[in-house]
């Protein structure tokens, strides 16, 4: 079995979970910049408002979902047919999710520590990134052992 044979869905998953990821964070930004837009349950634990609009939701003066959705931008990019015969972007894109895996661990401790409240559209972000990462990397795992 070739190597083009056993990553075939690779390309495929990496690419639908951009775009989820993007779709998200492009919610997530309308929803920043406007009011009233952001459907979540508010409550205890769970709290989209109070996340979104705390002073953790900015990283020097820019809205996280606008990080997000460049991320994702970006990510959706180099997931398209045409960037996975590049051999070059593998690493780009290894480290891409890199970074967005820190973030996440950065952000899932805020909204825990900080906050103190969890916002179900920033986790459905941070599942996204994290899902990509297990796909890129057990992908360069299958494709290093070959």
């Amino acid at each position: 079995m070739t190597s083009n044979t056993q990553l075939r869905w690779v390309p495929v998953v990496s690419l639908v979970l951009s775009l989820a990821g993007l779709a998200v964070s492009i919610y997530l930004t309308v929803a920043h910049y406007s009011t009233g837009v952001l459907l979540c349950a508010e409550g205890e634990v769970i709290d989209c408002g109070t996340v979104t609009s705390s002073e953790q939701s900015e990283l020097a003066g820019i809205p996280v979902a606008v990080l997000g959705l460049a991320f994702f931008a970006f990510l959706t990019l180099l997931s398209l047919p045409v960037a996975w015969r590049d051999e070059r972007l593998h690493w780009v894109r290894l480290g891409a999710v890199g970074v967005g895996v820190l973030f996440v661990v950065y952000l899932v401790a805020a909204e825990f520590v900080l906050i103190g409240k969890i916002c179900l559209w920033c986790t459905a972000v941070h599942v996204i990134t994290l899902a990509l990462a297990a796909v890129l990397v057990t992908a360069a795992l299958r494709r290093s052992s070959l």
